[in-house]
């Protein structure tokens, strides 16, 4: 089972932030409560079970370190991650980094949470409601590139 749907919740004083009943669901049933949070680069967190993260360090490693944006995402992304593991209430704490990052802030009102297969994506409301009128917007362009990959939707 993957992560899909997407939630909406917001972050305690502490900057503790709930995840969602059938998330951690599919954590017990297929992982464990161990995370990695890191820094996306379209301002918003991903959020990867610690079994997913090290298959994709194995992928990072075998990059060409050679090419520049490669050098770039792989600091980038990497430095910016953070292990994490679900309390017995089901929270995990983001740092002030990760949250600054986010624009999940005191002014953010909730954060949702993005289920996308493999990880969660943690947004601010205000950024997914941009990021969600942007997809809407350039729907025509998305359903023709998969198209040209083979998915019909």
């Amino acid at each position: 089972m993957s992560f899909i749907s997407r939630y909406e919740y917001s972050l305690d004083t502490k900057g503790r932030l709930n995840i969602p009943a059938k998330f951690r669901e599919i954590l017990l049933r297929d992982y464990d409560y161990n995370l990695v949070v890191t820094t996306a680069l379209d301002g918003y967190l991903d959020c990867y079970p610690r079994a997913v993260w090290s298959e994709l360090e194995t992928q990072f490693k075998a990059l060409p370190s050679s090419r520049p944006e490669v050098k770039r995402f792989k600091r980038f992304y990497v430095s910016g991650a953070v292990e994490c593991s679900l309390d017995k209430h089901g929270r995990i704490l983001l740092p002030p980094t990760l949250r600054n990052w986010a624009g999940l802030d005191q002014d953010c009102n909730n954060v949702v949470i993005v289920g996308n297969m493999d990880k969660m994506e943690f947004w601010s409301q205000d950024r997914w409601s941009i990021e969600e009128n942007e997809t809407i917007e350039s729907s025509a362009a998305i359903s023709t590139v998969l198209g040209e990959l083979g998915v019909m939707i």
